[in-house]
């Protein structure tokens, strides 16, 4: 590891599970390293309740939400307001805390709690702006930060910035996205099938955004796979599904462990045969991490059809196969779960094609690039802005 001396770092990030558990990996490496190290996020419920179980310190202010239209985003009047306000009068509190804590560093961890707090970052001062992108399709914010703030660009999954590079004076590397260390810890060989003797463990990931048509086709393939195929499922269906999943189970007859959220997700990595689910960037990047073998279906409103490239980043390895959200049947859904147990090596094949060590090593790495690209940064200042830094 590269030795370096302590600084003083803000992590932005804040709105989903997938800029917040990220965010936790990297201060948590941070704060291991003598860093000072503070999140700034925006105080929402899902925030609050993962960040209290952490003794990271954390800040809240207010972020202006873009609500993502596609083209449509900077024409609706709430956006453009908001838009605007944010680029340029950002909030008083925000600005006053930027320069009471006088950051070395601010990583911005995407969406537009991100977009609020880099962009607030005094360019006068020694602050370095480094911003990570989880998605295989950059999202608004990044690519906004990218053209006017970054220093530098971390990619989580290949070719996320893809023609943006073109407008950006500062480095692009991808290292990929930080996995918890529990979940890391959770990984073991596949077991071996087909075999009789063992019933295929079946984890379905309902809870994520726009997941209801996974959550009601899934207990019926279930129903037509365990004809002949007798499994164990566990079924995270998130809070506005989980009566209705649960009844559907039990109307069907089929012995099921429906949660409405799952608090230590990486017990049921470890348990899991194969995962079901949707193609956020964190769950494809646990999948690589675990070695999980999956069947995606992408969520069809992502901004950019950014689950689409997530899923091809597995499928294209041949480590999961992809179900158009469109095209999702229970028959098409059992046929292709059944297909892995039941087609010699199909799992273990999978499993290996899906093991990337690129995620067990993304928290260390992103770490060290970041403590580079900062400590070049402060020796550069005060050159060391978007537009004159240099590779």
């Amino acid at each position: 590891m590269v030795k370096q001396k302590s600084y003083s770092i803000i992590i932005a990030a804040g709105g989903t599970g997938g800029h917040i558990f990220p965010a936790l990996a990297i201060a948590n490496h941070f704060k291991a390293n003598g860093h000072k190290v503070v999140i700034a996020g925006t105080g929402n419920e899902l925030e609050r309740k993962i960040f209290s179980q952490s003794d990271i310190a954390v800040e809240y202010f207010k972020a202006r939400k873009i609500e993502r239209k596609g083209l449509l985003t900077f024409f609706d009047p709430v956006n453009y307001q908001n838009i605007y306000q944010t680029i340029s009068k950002p909030d008083a509190e925000l600005i006053k805390f930027l320069k009471g804590f006088e950051p070395d560093l601010v990583l911005g961890m995407g969406g537009y709690p991100s977009l609020s707090i880099c962009n607030a970052v005094d360019k006068s001062k020694r602050t370095v702006v480094v911003i990570h992108e989880q998605n295989a399709k950059a999202g608004l914010a990044n690519r906004y930060l990218a053209w006017t703030a970054a220093c530098a660009v971390i990619e989580g999954l290949p070719g996320s910035i893809g023609g943006i590079t073109k407008f950006f004076a500062g480095d692009c590397q991808y290292l990929g996205n930080p996995v918890r260390q529990e979940i890391i810890d959770k990984r073991q060989p596949p077991r071996e099938f087909p075999d009789i003797s063992k019933k295929p463990r079946i984890f379905i990931l309902g809870g994520s955004q726009g997941a209801r048509s996974i959550n009601f086709a899934v207990p019926k393939a279930m129903h037509l796979l365990s004809k002949d195929t007798p499994v164990e499922i566990t079924h995270d269906t998130g809070e506005a599904d989980y009566e209705k999943v649960k009844e559907i189970y039990k109307d069907l007859n089929i012995k099921a462990k429906v949660s409405k959220f799952i608090d230590d997700i990486s017990q049921v990595y470890k348990w899991a045969d194969i995962v079901i689910g949707r193609a956020g960037a964190m769950t494809i990047s646990e999948l690589s991490a675990l070695g999980l073998p999956s069947i995606l279906i992408p969520y069809p409103q992502a901004t950019d059809n950014h689950q689409f490239y997530n899923a091809k980043f597995l499928v294209d390895k041949n480590a999961a196969e992809m179900i158009l959200d469109k095209d999702l049947e229970p028959e098409k859904l059992a046929q292709i779960t059944k297909s892995f147990f039941l087609e010699k090596d199909k799992l273990k094949k999978a499993s290996m094609a899906a093991y990337d060590k690129t995620f067990v090593e993304a928290t260390e790495k992103i770490s060290d690039y970041c403590m580079g690209i900062t400590e070049k940064g402060l020796l550069d200042f005060p050159v060391n802005n978007h537009i004159n830094w240099r590779r």
